[in-house]
């Protein structure tokens, strides 16, 4: 999901986070993440907390704004079907986690 200012937001999956990181990322990407957890607006709070990181404000053009980046996320969760919301729900109260379990996705400017 874009916004007009080029930011993209854009849901990868669930799974070992070891697993995403060795995803290759372009320069202008960065991998964010949460805990697993079952609800937009959860979500929504653990993208929020990846998104304020320093690490990622180093990255990004200063451009670019925590609210920029915001919009951006909310705009992708707000945009993830009920249906795989629901299997997530259900993949969530079937699985014990392992300790390295996040829910990822990457956004680019």
């Amino acid at each position: 999901m874009s916004t007009g200012n080029n930011l993209e937001c854009r849901y990868l999956s669930w799974g070992d986070f070891n697993k995403f990181r060795q995803i290759p990322l372009a320069d202008n990407e960065a991998l964010i993440y949460t805990n697993p957890i079952g609800d937009r607006p959860t979500l929504i709070r653990g993208f929020l907390d990846c998104i304020r990181s320093e690490e990622l404000k180093a990255r990004l053009p200063k451009q670019f704004s925590e609210n920029d980046l915001a919009a951006s996320m909310v705009e992708m969760v707000r945009n993830l079907p009920d249906s795989l919301i629901a299997q997530f729900k259900d993949w969530c109260d079937a699985q014990k986690f392992a300790d390295t379990t996040v829910i990822a996705a990457v956004i680019s400017w």
